[in-house]
Formats: C-alpha cells, sequence, structure tokens
C-alpha cells in the first residue's frame, strides 16, 4: 500500500519503508515491524504549517507529543510563504526565539545574532554542528526544514549552549521528479535566481539525485553596503535495496560581499540627544576600507542500513572548509560633544576546518509490556582554526547626525598582527531509552564526553597548552498521553559548553559552563485535526559564564551564574483546508544570578551586575501569521499572507543602565498560481512579500551604550516561480 499524503512538490523526500503504527495513543508509536505489517510511504510534509515527527530531540523519528522537550519547526511551506533570506529571519515566528538581535548585521553575524531561552543556541546542519553558521552561509533555499529544540541537548549533541539548538534540515533527494526555476527582485536593488532539481536517475529507484542552486546580489539601507551569494548544493541517493540507503551530499557557498558589522551609540538611537536622531542608514565603518568575503565547503553524507526488524545502524559524517576574510570598522566611544565617535580599524582572516562523524545504533524490542526504543550513539568531531588578526586606531572620527564617508583610512599595520592557531576534539558516547507502557512515554539518556583543546600564538600570553576535559550530562523526561489528544509532560536536562580560545586573567584557560533545566510542560493534538498546541515553563541556569575582564579586554572572568525562567506558548494549526495559522507567546526572566563583576552605566556611573537582566534579552514577544488560499472562487488560486511581530523592550547593557523601546512589525504577502486559470501555465506562481511592511525605523538591541543596532527597513520582493 503506497501512501501518499498532499503538500508541495518541493516538500517530497526519498520512499522508504517503514513500519506503521496504529493511531491508538494505548500503542507505542515505536512498535517494531514484527507486529506490524509492512507499508511503502511516499513522505510528504503535509499541506499547512504543522509538522506532527521529529527527528533531531531524539534522533529517532518521534512523534511530537510524545518526546518530553519543548519543538518547534519551520516547515518548507512556511519557509516557502515568508520567503526568508537568512536563518534569523526563517525563525520570526518561533517561539522562545528572538532573532536578528544584531539588527542589519544579522546577515554578518548569524548564529550570533540569535537568542533562544535568553541564550545564544549552536546551530546544527542535519544533525551535525555547523561552523559555518557564525556568518550564516547556507541559504534558506537549500533549507528542506528548521526545528528549534529549547533547552540543554547536551546528551545527544555533546557541547551546546543551555538555551537549546537550531538544527537546519538540507533538501534531500526524490523519488518524485522534480524541476523548479525561480527569478525574483526586490527594493535595495535585490535580484535572484535560483534552480532545485531532482528525481530519479534510473527506473528502480536505486539512485536518486537533487541539484540546487542560489544566486543572490543586493543593496542594503546603508546603500554602500552590499549582500552577495552564490551556491550550489548537489545530492546522491543511493538505495540497492528496502533497507540500506546512502546520500552524498555537498554545499559549495561564495560570498564575495557578506554584509557588515552596522552599529550606532545609544545617544541618538534609542536615547534622546538634543542635536537629533541618527538615521536608521548609519553605519560607522567607511566603503573605503570595509570588506567582508567568505568562501564554505562542505561535504558529507548520511548512511542507514536496517539489518532486521530490531537492529537499524545510521552514521552522519562532514568535512566543512570555511575560510572568511574582513576589514571593519568599530566604534571606539562617543566624545563628549555628543556627536563625534571614535572608531578604530580591526582586520582579520580566518581559515577554519571541521571533521565530524555520529554513529547510531537503534534496537526496537518488548521487555515484558514495556516497548523500548533504545539508542547507543559514539560521535566524534574535530576542529582547527587559524586566525590572524590586528587593530589600529588610526581611524578619523566620524559625525554621528551628519557622516561623511570616503575618508582615507589607515588599517593595521601587518607587523603587529596576532596570530592563533586553535584545536579542539571532541569524543561522546551516549546511550538513551524510551520506554512505553500503555498511555505512559519515559525517555532516559546520558553521555560522557572527553574534550581536548590547545591553541598556540605568536603571543606568549594567548598560548594555550593542551587541556583535556571530561563531563558526563543525563536527561530524563515523562509523558502521559490522554485520549483526547492531550500530553502533559515533565522534564530535566543539563549541558555543558567548553569556552574554547578564552583565557582568564591568571592565565589558566577557562573551565566550561554548565547548565540545568527543569520543564513542565503540556501538548495537545485533538484527533484528526491538523494542529499542535503547546505550553512549557522552564526554569533554566548556568554557571562559569565568562565575560569579558573590563580592565583587560583581551581575558576573560568567569563570573558565576545567570538563571532564566520563562512561558512559551504556541500554536500551529489548519483551521480549515484554507485557512493555516502560527501564534506564539514567550516571557523571559534572564537575569546574571551570582557575579562579583561591576560596569559602567551610559551615565558613567559605575554599578553592580549581580541581579540585572541579561541585555538584547526582551521579557516578553510575541507573533502571529495567518495565511489564507482561495479555492472553488472566482479567484481560485489566490493566496494571502499577513503577520505582526512584537518584541519587548529590553535592556542596553548588564548594569540595566537603559532600556531598548519595544516594537511591533507586521509582515505581509500575496500569492497567485497562474495554472488556475490557464492550465496551460501551470506551475508558474508569482509572489510579492513585504517585511517590515509599514517601514517602521527601529533599533533591535543594544549591547552597550556604543552599540545599538538598527533593525531591518521595509524590504520588498517579487518572485515568479516555475514547477513543471
Amino acid at each position: 500500500m503506497t501512501i501518499a499524503m498532499a503538500g508541495h512538490a518541493s516538500d517530497t523526500t526519498p520512499q522508504t519503508t517503514v513500519d506503521a503504527a496504529p493511531a491508538d495513543v494505548k500503542t507505542s508509536a515505536s512498535a517494531h515491524a514484527k507486529t506490524l505489517s509492512k507499508v511503502t510511504v511516499t513522505a510528504q510534509s503535509a499541506t499547512g504549517y504543522v509538522a506532527n515527527d521529529d527527528s533531531a530531540a531524539t534522533k529517532t523519528d518521534t512523534p511530537i507529543i510524545e518526546t518530553p522537550q519543548s519543538i518547534s519547526i519551520v516547515t518548507r511551506q512556511q519557509i516557502d510563504d515568508q520567503q526568508p533570506q537568512s536563518l534569523n529571519e526563517a525563525l520570526r515566528y518561533s517561539p522562545g526565539v528572538v532573532p536578528e538581535t544584531q539588527g542589519t548585521a544579522s546577515n554578518f553575524w548569524g548564529a550570533n545574532s540569535l537568542q533562544l531561552r535568553g541564550f545564544t543556541p549552536g546551530v546544527f546542519l542535519d544533525g551535525l554542528q555547523d561552523d559555518s553558521s557564525t556568518n550564516d552561509m547556507v541559504d534558506p533555499y537549500f533549507y528542506q526544514s528548521v526545528e528549534v529544540l529549547s533547552g540543554p541537548p547536551s546528551v545527544l549533541y555533546g557541547q551546546a549552549s543551555p538555551g537549546g539548538i537550531i538544527d537546519v534540515v538540507s533538501k534531500q533527494p526524490t523519488a518524485t521528479p522534480l524541476h523548479e526555476i525561480t527569478f525574483g527582485l526586490g527594493n535595495y536593488d535585490r535580484y535572484q535566481a535560483g534552480f532545485d532539481f531532482s528525481g530519479p536517475l534510473d527506473q528502480d529507484d536505486h539512485w536518486l539525485y537533487r541539484l540546487t542552486g542560489i544566486g543572490l546580489t543586493q543593496a542594503t539601507q546603508t546603500p554602500w553596503i552590499k549582500h552577495k551569494r552564490y551556491g550550489i548544493a548537489p545530492a546522491l541517493t543511493w538505495r540497492p535495496d528496502e533497507n540500506t540507503s546512502l546520500t552524498l551530499r555537498a554545499n559549495f557557498t561564495y560570498s564575495p560581499d557578506m554584509g557588515d558589522y552596522s552599529n550606532s551609540p545609544a545617544v541618538g538611537s534609542v536615547l534622546p540627544s538634543p542635536l537629533g536622531k541618527v538615521s536608521a542608514d548609519f553605519n560607522p565603518g567607511d566603503p573605503s576600507f570595509n570588506k567582508a568575503e567568505q568562501r564554505m565547503g562542505m561535504i558529507g553524507y548520511q548512511f542507514e542500513h536496517h539489518f532486521n526488524d530490531i537492529w537499524t545502524f545510521q552514521q552522519n559524517a562532514r568535512f566543512t572548509d570555511n575560510r572568511n576574510e574582513a576589514n571593519m570598522i568599530w566604534p571606539d566611544g562617543l566624545e563628549a560633544d555628543g556627536e563625534t565617535l571614535d572608531r578604530y580599524a580591526f582586520v582579520r582572516h580566518m581559515s577554519a576546518r571541521s571533521y565530524l562523524i555520529d554513529n547510531r545504533l537503534t534496537a526496537q524490542f518488548d521487555l515484558g509490556a514495556i516497548q523500548n526504543t533504545m539508542l547507543l550513539g559514539i560521535s566524534y568531531s574535530r576542529f582547527n582554526e587559524n586566525w590572524v588578526y590586528g587593530s589600529s586606531v588610526d581611524v578619523p572620527p566620524i559625525n554621528i547626525f551628519d557622516p561623511v564617508y570616503g575618508v582615507s583610512v589607515q588599517g593595521p599595520n601587518p607587523d603587529t598582527f596576532s596570530a592563533e592557531n586553535n584545536h579542539a576534539s571532541q569524543t561522546g558516547v551516549y546511550l538513551q531509552d524510551q520506554m512505553s507502557l500503555d498511555h505512559w512515554r519515559l525517555l532516559l539518556g546520558v553521555r560522557q564526553d572527553w574534550v581536548k583543546e590547545d591553541q598556540t600564538s605568536n603571543e606568549p600570553s594567548l598560548v594555550i597548552p593542551n587541556q583535556p576535559s571530561n563531563k558526563f550530562t543525563w536527561r530524563t523526561g515523562l509523558v502521559y498521553l490522554f485520549d483526547n489528544g492531550l500530553a502533559p509532560y515533565v522534564s530535566y536536562a543539563t549541558s555543558f559548553q567548553p569556552q574554547f580560545g578564552s583565557i582568564t586573567t591568571s592565565g589558566a584557560p577557562a573551565v566550561p559552563t554548565t547548565g540545568q533545566q527543569y520543564e513542565a510542560g503540556l501538548k495537545f493534538q485533538p484527533a484528526g485535526s491538523n494542529s499542535l498546541l503547546t505550553a512549557a515553563i522552564y526554569n533554566l541556569t548556568e554557571q562559569n559564564v565568562p565575560e569579558s575582564d573590563p580592565l583587560d579586554p583581551g581575558f576573560v572572568i568567569q563570573v558565576g551564574e545567570i538563571r532564566s525562567r520563562g512561558l512559551e506558548l504556541s500554536d500551529r494549526t489548519s483551521l480549515t483546508n484554507d485557512l493555516n495559522l502560527i501564534a506564539s507567546y514567550a516571557y523571559t526572566d534572564s537575569r546574571y544570578t551570582k557575579t562579583p563583576a561591576t560596569d559602567t552605566g551610559y551615565n558613567g556611573v559605575s554599578a553592580a551586575v549581580q541581579g540585572n537582566y541579561q541585555y538584547a534579552v526582551p521579557k516578553q514577544t510575541a507573533s502571529l501569521w495567518l495565511d489564507y488560499t482561495l479555492h472553488g472562487h472566482v479567484l481560485q488560486g489566490l493566496g494571502m499572507s499577513a503577520g505582526v511581530r512584537y518584541v519587548g523592550s529590553s535592556y542596553g547593557d548588564d548594569v540595566n543602565s537603559f532600556k531598548v523601546p519595544a516594537f511591533t512589525l507586521l509582515d505581509a504577502a500575496i500569492r497567485y498560481d497562474v495554472g488556475a486559470i490557464d492550465p496551460a501555465l501551470r506551475g508558474l506562481k508569482l509572489q510579492l512579500n513585504i517585511s517590515n511592511l509599514l517601514d517602521k525605523s527601529y533599533v533591535s538591541a543594544c549591547d552597550s551604550s556604543t552599540t545599538c543596532n538598527f533593525g531591518v527597513r521595509r524590504t520588498i520582493y517579487a518572485s515568479a516561480t516555475y514547477d513543471w
């Protein structure tokens, strides 16, 4: 029997043989094949924005409602409808996520612009850590979905942020032929083109391919700053039989212009100034000097083999080579006149290579009345980074209200550059068991990691000898499945994160941070509906948090503890066959609970940090997205979307001396399936997306009195896509 679920053609994934599980919640979703008949399923994402299953949270393809963890998935249809230009933009409607904290520089800083439960999340690509994510190199056109796992993930992923991880899932080769080309243009001189081809290479579907490419060029709201990206992602799947598959994939991306680091002092942007207001297109740099480019190449594979009805082996591996060069001018303080900004030049050259592999052996079996899905994993990763960098204060100051660009900038002397070589490796062994008994689902997981790090440098003070460490992490969770679709759960999880390259003022390497989280929640998925509603409360702490030493910024002090408590609500549902909804709300109380640190606010007054809120973490965020498609109507084929995003006020520094105002943004989209009126044009779709519809000028966040980030102004993108 073949089951095909309706969805976009681009959502199709390879045809696989799986074991059907009864819909009754009393039966385990992981029930193994010896008790069930085999079904051949052509897996496609359901129409709408609701994903029912997740692989990243447990690595075992478990229904979200049975997983004791907060999970939010951005589906391919949501990506197609919203047309995000970056990972940050793709997460605008996800609960607990605060994207674009770097404002217009979010493309440049990538994952460092994200906040998840008050912390910067780790970014993974197809289940493996993505060391190119700092600069957001993988274009959203290459995404199949984006999975947000909130809370400590170390049991399955090793070193990671306690706030959680973002796992980007790449497009896969498909057994159904797919041919797509797309062209688009927008304001800020944006031009974009892409293609996506997939299908079988032989009559027996043993060989499948996918080839996806993208090219874009655009200016930004600072006219002399450009953003360009060209990428191609080939993939090839070999399936010699129904039990074995091997997918080879690569991604090669070149960004000759990556955008830029752009910010403004607090005075004149979020704080009043008698001299006026800083323009949202202000940049502290200069076109005669600023330049940033990056090259990234990734080659990897995914292997899976089913030995029998009990045992399955899976292996993921990837090699990444990432290189970037950047000339930047950064602010160095506002002078007493309130309009003259001192600056300094910074040059960096970075090359990085990573080798990652994750091996997993899964067993599905019964112990009496308890059904078990047991996972044993061994992972290894190695990162090598080479940095050459230097700075110079020989940069003319700039007037923030009346900037003059095109001045001569003296860059740093290469003879004074610092050079660092960092080598880090991690080996982890983990064990997880998912147990099912009637309505109960119990998860237990443990992991042991061994980490090594060393750093060489031309500066003796930056040399770190081999520094081995090891860490044990664990998690547990319990879910109860009611017959009416309600699923309350509780969980506890721990994490750790080495501070590679950080040196304390004593000259010793910084120790890893550690995290712990208690979470309780409720999920609701009514039978027969295409919807998922979730609610979660959590208490999350992180210890050994490093901060730059105010007396010697080249070193860190590990200030103690940050605590984040919060509430998250989410609703993803297809209200009708024509109307889809995404709604979310998050309350985040994130504070420095233990630290001896003091800092100086914008008013020049020194104050203690302990007890203060983290900067750039708003207490409240909310979003709503509605999408409506007309069917059986004179305007059949017309679709419309509207969204609203609210980001509450946040503090602008760690002594809480000033606030960044709250802001509300509107988004809108309209699309038309031309084939609905003319069958000869079947497959042609026209679409218009507008972000920040009212062209609101706002500051997304600040991290000091000299560093506030203007948000992205109105962007307009019109596209034409043809599928056949």
